[in-house]
């Protein structure tokens, strides 16, 4: 759907719906560390559909372009900076012939949270520099000085409660359904299932004869999955990084570690071992496979068997490119968000790779397509081909244009040369004679123009 800020009226209804518990610490969140990204007009927006009376009514936009003191272009422009850093969801709906529009709001990060986000924290570098950046994360780190004969006696969880250490890494389907009733409507339903092939039972078992503090880890499930989705990782391997990326002293599992040693190792591997001669640039381009259906099928294939990482550096080793550090974290954060299966998130990365010929992964437009991706709930390899088929029949599609009439312009006739002699209705030719006596005049007063210039 065409959105732009046009469809905006002062008499058009919204309402405001809040997502999640807004405290003082978000709005601490909100001024400190969004503000210089988002705007004050931005600011004031979230500030004012929090603060609007009998905000869970539809209201007209009229209320709010009063309030805040804006035209309907810089209401819209805010607007769209709050979608951009996810404190605000848009939906809209069409009853009886009206549109209306439903803001959701979202509570701000808190500053641990802000400063983990890749997008958020180098914007917000990129805004204020690092001087006063490091400022603002000195400010939102808490820090609590003992002395150095204090000794810590505080018992820990397993110290006081008897829990079984497997559970930890094997949730229980009761803990696991919960948790999936907390996601938003509009997101379980095209959350991706946990990897099937992987099992954790194995990793507890293999983390259990070492070190590594199990029941801490499992507040880091969610980042496990992820890197097991996009990089096919097993367990052995997974247990490795776990262990490289845990201190030996205090046993405290860094993720941020974790992350890098598995990035780092990805960047050194000269081929991905899941695929072998089936290379995804070594099949034929999307639309090409349309009217072939072994084609369709080894390209298919391919995109289930392989883990996105993988799959990338496939297509820019045989296209002689390398993956960037920008492409990783792109893929990553799309894998994260759980919106599509492997097979899926594989041929998106195809289709601007190969179809499109794109040198590297665009964050924006892989944002577009997985968008409207996840609108038309595309959850299988069959039926993202057919969105890409799409895509690409409307780009071959001729756009219309309304042909300009030509308009034919002429000179007036003081503005033609002047050895263009020029011609009247009623004037005859000049005779040779004539033509020539008038050459020598405009030859001497060329020449007299000339030696004022030189004087």
């Amino acid at each position: 759907m065409e959105d732009s800020w046009h469809q905006l009226q002062p008499k058009t209804t919204f309402l405001v719906r809040v997502v999640d518990r807004v405290a003082d610490q978000s709005w601490q969140s909100l001024t400190q560390l969004y503000q210089p990204i988002i705007g004050p007009s931005a600011t004031g927006l979230f500030s004012a559909l929090f603060w609007l009376p009998k905000r869970g009514t539809y209201q007209r936009h009229a209320t709010l372009l009063a309030e805040l003191g804006m035209d309907l272009s810089h209401l819209y422009d805010a607007r769209l900076r709050l979608e951009a850093t996810g404190l605000l969801t848009t939906r809209v709906k069409m009853e009886q012939g009206l549109q209306s529009f439903i803001y959701e709001l979202h509570a701000p990060l808190n500053p641990p949270a802000f400063f983990n986000d890749d997008l958020l924290s180098v914007q917000l570098l990129g805004m204020l520099g690092d001087s006063l950046y490091q400022s603002l994360v000195a400010a939102n780190t808490v820090t609590v000085e003992s002395d150095a004969d204090e000794e810590d006696i505080s018992k820990n969880f397993l110290d006081v409660f008897h829990v079984n250490a497997q559970k930890i890494m094997d949730v229980p389907d009761a803990v696991s359904s919960a948790r999936q009733a907390l996601v938003p409507a509009s997101e379980s339903a095209m959350t991706a299932a946990e990897p099937v092939d992987f099992d954790f039972k194995l990793l507890g078992e293999i983390l259990n004869r070492s070190y590594v503090d199990t029941q801490n880890l499992g507040r880091y499930r969610s980042l496990l999955i992820t890197e097991i989705t996009m990089y096919g990782l097993d367990e052995p391997t997974l247990a490795r990084f776990i262990g490289e990326a845990t201190d030996l002293a205090s046993n405290q599992f860094n993720p941020q570690q974790f992350k890098r040693l598995i990035a780092d190792q990805f960047g050194r591997q000269s081929a991905p071992q899941t695929v072998s001669t089936a290379t995804p640039s070594a099949t034929p381009t999307a639309s090409q496979s349309a009217g072939t259906s072994n084609q369709e099928a080894a390209l298919i294939k391919v995109a289930s068997t392989t883990a996105p990482a993988l799959f990338l550096r496939a297509i820019k080793q045989k296209n002689g490119g390398f993956v960037t550090d920008g492409e990783q974290r792109v893929v990553r954060d799309l894998v994260s968000r759980q919106l599509f299966p492997e097979s899926v998130l594989n041929l998106m990365i195809f289709h601007v790779l190969v179809d499109e010929d794109r040198p590297t992964l665009n964050k924006n437009l892989l944002d577009t397509i997985a968008n409207d991706w996840s609108k038309a709930k595309v959850n299988t390899p069959q039926l993202a081909i057919q969105k890409i088929r799409e895509r690409q029949a409307a780009a071959a599609k001729p756009h219309r244009s309304r042909k300009q009439p030509t308009v034919k312009e002429t000179l007036p006739e003081w503005a033609k040369k002047p050895n263009e002699p020029v011609q009247t209705s009623g004037q005859a030719k000049l005779s040779p004679e004539q033509q020539q006596q008038l050459k020598k005049r405009i030859a001497r007063l060329e020449r007299r123009s000339q030696e004022g210039k030189e004087d």
